[in-house]
């Protein structure tokens, strides 16, 4: 074990916004990619890592491939709420789990936005501490219309948008995951550094020459334009039904469009609590023959799997960051097809793009582009190169000199 007393020892607090489950041993585990490989990305710079984060007890299965855990790195684990309103019932105890690792890292880093991010800077600005950021979503696109229903939904927003902003400017580091987007609404103060990387490391993601051939293969001899085809094109989604704003209703409506001109199968990844209205809306669309639910699949392996199994991935979300589930599926060679918000313009071009929110827009771009094979096969090879840009070697040397900057900072 290392010596914690050391004056040399430096243990990075890292907020997440993810809910995690703890097994009956007490080791934690994650059904996305925050697992401790992720996690272990900070030892480079870092003798320890804490993450602070929402824990469900006792429900976590003991699936080594999801621990999130491990040497170095360990969890404070926060109350399980969701919402504004199970924080605000939970905030007092949250408080103090907070204050007290705050006290106990010599480094502190929030992954914004979010709710725990919020909770820990509201801490650590009491405190006095000095601290960095990684921004990876824009709250004003995450609230904009159609994402949440509620009254309330323009004042969150706004008051959102606002503390971000206020959050940034106080921040003496920020990493933003876009080239340009996100640094024009949140800038930092003129004396922070600032930097600009994905948070998206595509590890153990080569893809075999043989998948590669046999989607060019699919592509080159679909059979779409013909709507009564026996040979559907494969669509597939991935994201998550907790929230609106990743656009599954609009995937649907514009699907329902589709109907009568193409010959189609949905496939959906993900789970929450709209999963169910989605079905519905599925069934209420006369589609529902045509569309399946999958709930989630483990990172890794499974999601490759299925995204080499499609043959046109879309993401018709209302507000991002730099999504890791377009990157990896551009990094399988799909086709891909996404709205206009967030980093997404910086990953395709302009023509692969739709407005968000818009079902005969979407409808269009799907019909366009499924029935032009020379288009597709043209998609797929150009998303193979972008992606190539998130590979580990690329990114490590940008992570790496931002945490040294933290780390320098934080003793200053």
């Amino acid at each position: 074990m290392p010596d914690t007393s050391a004056s040399d020892y430096r243990r990075l607090l890292v907020t997440s916004e993810v809910h995690y489950s703890s097994a009956k041993s007490g080791a934690i585990h994650s059904s996305g990619p925050a697992t401790y490989s992720f996690w272990c990305r900070y030892l480079e710079a870092f003798d320890e890592v804490v993450v602070i984060a929402r824990i469900r007890s006792g429900h976590g299965a003991e699936d080594d491939h999801q621990r999130a855990d491990g040497p170095s790195v360990s969890f404070s684990p926060l109350p399980d709420y969701t919402g504004p309103w199970q924080y605000l019932h939970s905030s007092r105890a949250a408080r103090a789990i907070a204050r007290a690792a705050i006290a106990e890292c010599t480094s502190h880093l929030l992954l914004m936005p979010g709710l725990v991010g919020q909770l820990v800077w509201g801490e650590i600005v009491r405190l006095k501490k000095p601290y960095a950021l990684e921004l990876l979503g824009d709250p004003w696109e995450a609230l904009g219309p159609g994402t949440w229903r509620s009254l309330l939904r323009p004042v969150f927003r706004v008051l959102a948008t606002q503390q971000l902003k206020r959050i940034c400017s106080g921040a003496m580091a920020v990493n933003y995951v876009t080239s340009e987007t996100l640094q024009k609404r949140y800038p930092t103060s003129k004396s922070a550094y600032a930097g600009g990387f994905s948070d998206v490391s595509l590890e153990n993601a080569s893809i075999p020459a043989e998948i590669i051939q046999d989607r060019y293969r699919r592509l080159r001899e679909s059979p779409w334009q013909d709507a009564k085809s026996s040979s559907p094109i494969r669509v597939g989604f991935i994201g998550s039904f907790a929230t609106m704003y990743k656009g599954p209703d609009t995937l649907l409506r514009a699907a329902a469009l589709c109907r009568s001109r193409l010959n189609f199968q949905l496939i959906l990844l993900g789970a929450g609590r709209y999963l169910p209205k989605m079905k519905a809306l599925a069934a209420n669309l006369g589609i529902a023959d045509r569309v399946e639910f999958r709930g989630e699949l483990l990172s890794g392996l499974p999601i490759f799997e299925f995204l080499d199994s499609i043959d046109l991935f879309v993401m018709p979300s209302r507000a991002e960051g730099l999504p890791r589930a377009l990157v990896e599926a551009m990094s399988r060679g799909c086709p891909c097809i996404a709205s206009a918000v967030g980093g997404i313009p910086e990953l395709l071009e302009a023509s692969d793009l739709v407005f968000p929110g818009s079902p005969e827009k979407l409808a269009n771009l799907i019909l366009q582009v499924a029935t032009d094979s020379n288009r597709l096969l043209a998609m797929s090879a150009r998303n193979l190169a972008k992606a190539a840009q998130f590979s580990p070697q690329i990114l490590n040397e940008s992570r790496r000199a931002f945490l040294e900057e933290v780390k320098r900072r934080s003793l200053s």
